[in-house]
């Protein structure tokens, strides 16, 4: 007996990060605790510290060179040399007082650059339609 799957094609997600739109083909987040342990004079543990660390958020996607690509380098370049910190939504998800840790433009003279960009937020995430 034979199986068919069904392929759906998703479409790349629209994000807007200083002012340049990607199209985002992969998105990743990810975020860490991180909990001190001492030990105590029976021999036990005890946590003494338990605080939450930065988000980190990786977007891959795209950039069209209709909408000039360059401008796609030189706004990221400003963000990464700036301490300003800027909002970005992504689908229904919204993260505040972001800085840019690092970004790649890969410009192979076609339609498209590959553009990867990684962001860090210590602010928790939100949904749009909660604020």
């Amino acid at each position: 007996m034979r199986t068919v799957t069904t392929l759906s094609e998703r479409k790349p997600e629209a994000v807007i990060i200083g002012g340049t739109t990607l199209y985002c083909e992969s998105f990743k987040a990810s975020a860490v605790r991180s909990i001190t342990e001492e030990s105590t004079a029976d021999g036990g543990t005890v946590l003494t510290n338990s605080a939450s660390r930065s988000t980190r958020l990786v977007f891959s996607g795209r950039v069209s060179a209709e909408d000039l690509p360059q401008n796609a380098v030189y706004r990221f370049n400003a963000l990464v040399n700036s301490a300003s910190a800027f909002n970005v939504e992504y689908m229904d998800l919204r993260f505040s007082d972001c800085r840019m840790l690092s970004y790649s433009f890969d410009d192979k003279g076609g339609d498209w650059a590959d553009v990867t960009v990684v962001l860090l937020t210590a602010e928790p995430v939100t949904r749009r339609n909660e604020l």
